[in-house]
């Protein structure tokens, strides 16, 4: 392990965002060494923290978006709270929110509060419509992103009902957020002024289906769901294999690629007839391709059968289930699920993040905090309140 700092080392986060996506972009900005505070309260728990109706215990999501960073509580329904929370801006770079449009004005604490306690602040809010627009204060969550977006409608089969795309949604969101935070923070370095950075969900799932909305446009023709399959190259999709719920996922692109996939599958019959001859034949009878395909992987195993495509340089890959992602051999030499050890719970596995940086790590070095864990070292050690002080806002709690 290095000691070397990441890349955002120096850079100190506000997070007062919530659920998923909103915490996902301080997560990632944290694995790459800023400073990042979660600010959350007991008033009103963030819902991936509350204990799950069935099992009792706060959900995963929580624990996977919110390590690596602080926490410290504070009642936002307070006016001390909301003092607290502009001097915390003020120490800050930027600051994260979540929060339904409108509300961090109304508790005072809105982009011209910010920007009057600190003029050069960046305030990035995450939001399902955006801050304008006639629908900017409707409620959304992630599996009405897509929708909204026009993503949800080209998901799924022909013959079956637009698909809801939940997590992926939520933490492409909070991609979105966090690179347009690093955005804005390279903008300030070269001109010096802070922003309001607004970012839309909803037109994030616009910005995925360019192609659709130009077909239209253009053409007059509105793109049809396709499951698995391809507009134009065949075979491609998940083909079922030997063993329970065990699948592949095969994609041939070129026709040296069909001629090693052919090759792979020990040259049958069947896959030399003119019908599937070059790919717009292959694609025009992708039905009874995918039949023929499906006899032969049912009787493989998915690594068996990557094996034997890869070596012919045909794209292939087991449909990998957590389980087998966690035993995975080259996601273990990558170290992507290093060891972080607990206080109360001892070692425990995370989930790096999908970069590597050869001279500023990026890493995850510390679990989850719990609820308030850092107010001390925030209200005390960062802003400079008595220890006193301190523990009398946390008995009256404004701290809580």
């Amino acid at each position: 392990m290095t000691d070397a700092l990441g890349p955002l080392s120096g850079i100190r986060v506000a997070d007062f965002s919530t659920h998923a996506a909103g915490p996902f972009a301080g997560l990632m900005m944290a694995e790459m060494g800023a400073e990042v505070i979660k600010v959350e309260s007991n008033a009103r728990l963030d819902i991936t923290r509350r204990p799950h109706p069935m099992y009792g215990k706060p959900a995963p999501s929580f624990e996977q978006v919110n390590a690596n960073k602080m926490s410290a509580t504070l009642n936002l329904k307070e006016p001390r709270a909301i003092e607290l929370a502009l001097e915390l801006a003020k120490v800050s770079d930027l600051v994260l929110q979540s929060f339904r449009p409108g509300v961090f004005d109304r508790l005072g604490f809105g982009y011209e509060a910010l920007r009057k306690a600190k003029p050069d602040i960046i305030l990035v809010s995450l939001s399902s419509n955006g801050q304008s627009g006639p629908e900017y204060n409707y409620a959304g969550y992630a599996p009405l992103f897509a929708a909204i977006g026009g993503l949800g409608n080209l998901t799924g089969y022909p013959d079956g009902p637009p698909v809801e795309l939940r997590h992926g949604m939520d933490h492409t969101g909070g991609m979105l957020l966090a690179f347009t935070a690093v955005a804005a923070l390279c903008a300030k370095r070269r001109t010096e002024l802070g922003q309001h950075v607004d970012v839309s969900v909803r037109d994030l799932g616009s910005s995925f289906i360019g192609q659709s909305l130009l077909e239209y446009a253009m053409n007059g023709s509105e793109t049809q769901r396709q499951g698995n399959r391809d507009e134009s190259a065949a075979p491609q999709g998940v083909y079922r294999c030997a063993g329970q719920d065990e699948w592949v996922s095969i994609s041939v692109g070129s026709q040296d690629e069909w001629k090693g996939f052919v090759d792979a599958m020990g040259k049958p019959d069947w896959a030399v007839v003119d019908k599937f001859g070059d790919a717009f034949r292959r694609w025009k009878h992708h039905d009874e391709l995918d039949g023929l395909i499906s006899e032969w992987t049912a009787k493989h195993s998915p690594t068996g059968i990557t094996e034997k495509l890869q070596s012919r340089s045909v794209p292939a890959f087991p449909s990998l289930s957590p389980s087998q992602l966690r035993a995975d051999p080259h996601l273990e030499a990558r170290e992507a699920f290093p060891a972080i050890t607990h206080p109360e719970k001892g070692e425990l596995r995370a989930v790096v993040p999908p970069w590597r940086f050869s001279e500023t790590p990026s890493r995850i070095d510390r679990w989850t905090p719990d609820l308030g864990e850092h107010n001390m070292d925030v209200f005390h050690g960062i802003l400079g309140l008595p220890k006193s002080e301190v523990e009398n806002l946390q008995g009256s709690q404004v701290i809580w």
